[in-house]
């Protein structure tokens, strides 16, 4: 005995000891046998869900619903990115979309206050009450009816001597926004179906330096060889050799057409006179016909233009 205990308590002891680890011997593989099954389960259902969500992931996305009414496509949602201010022509209109406030605004490209070859809104400041400002005469217009808010707020001389009437509302254009697009009722503007405002062929932002103030550039041809010489369309004719008629000269013509005006009036006061109304229609023929010849040859309407 060991510490006064008898060792017949100390046997179930180790009988105890022995089969609890032969317990745990033999638990091992079954629990390895139970992580498997779970691991195989797992894998089952996520191949399950896998050929379960597969078909819905093949299959075409439901196509958009047609925009209402006379609404068009003007872009791609991507393509007005915020901040930027892009301009569109659509039925003959300049359009000028941008964002203002988390809402996509439509307005024509150039304000009404403005001649046509003006710069337009492309840069123009944005007020917080929801207006847009002319940058020539510093007018606002609303940019949801487009009346006008403000009428030259820094000029009091041209606002006396130039009424609100002369200058008609701002046109703006109703806009949707959807996920395929942006669609603009160009027809159905503000100002109502059949306006629209004049338009040119030029203007300040046409040209590479933004500076362009004319709205059609003549047709230049190069005269010459050595291409030394450049004329503008309308400048000269050539005739059947080749050879280019010069202007006629201010000085010349200004004599020319007083003469043949003295020749007229001299004449026939001396057929009035002596009474020679025959002689009067006579010399009115032959005058007008004198004129009619001179005209068309200075004109170079008888030139053949073969």
């Amino acid at each position: 005995a060991r510490g006064g205990v008898p060792a017949s308590r100390r046997a179930p002891r180790a009988v105890v000891v022995a089969i609890s680890s032969k317990s745990r011997g033999a638990s091992t593989p079954r629990r390895r046998q139970r992580g498997s099954s779970a691991l195989a389960r797992a894998s089952a259902d996520e191949t399950t869900t896998e050929t379960t969500e597969s078909p819905a992931a093949a299959a075409a996305p439901a196509p958009s619903a047609p925009p209402p009414g006379t609404f068009a496509k003007i872009c791609d949602f991507d393509d007005l990115p915020r901040g930027d201010r892009k301009q569109f022509n659509a039925l003959g209109k300049s359009l000028l979309m941008f964002y203002y406030k988390d809402t996509i605004c439509c307005i024509e490209s150039r304000s009404p206050a403005e001649g046509a070859f003006s710069e337009g809104f492309a840069n123009a400041r944005l007020t917080q009450d929801g207006c847009i400002i002319c940058p020539s005469t510093q007018s606002t217009f609303d940019l949801k009816t487009g009346e006008i808010r403000a009428w030259y707020p820094d000029n009091p001389v041209l606002r006396k001597l130039t009424p609100i009437e002369t200058c008609r509302p701002m046109e703006v254009f109703p806009v949707l926004a959807r996920q395929d697009g942006i669609y603009v009722d160009v027809k159905n503007g503000s100002l109502g179906p059949d306006f629209r405002a004049a338009t040119t062929m030029g203007g300040s932002n046409t040209s590479l330096e933004n500076n362009n103030v004319y709205a059609v550039e003549p047709m230049m041809y190069v005269e010459g060889e050595d291409g030394d010489r450049v004329s503008a369309a309308g400048d000269f004719r050539a005739d059947a050799k080749g050879a280019s008629k010069e202007k006629m000269d201010p000085g010349t013509l200004a004599i020319t057409i007083a003469g043949v005006a003295a020749l007229a009036l001299g004449g026939s006061a001396t057929c009035v006179f002596y009474e020679q109304y025959v002689a009067l229609g006579v010399f009115w023929l032959i005058g007008f016909g004198v004129a009619a010849k001179v005209g068309l040859e200075a004109t170079g309407a008888l030139d053949d233009d073969a």
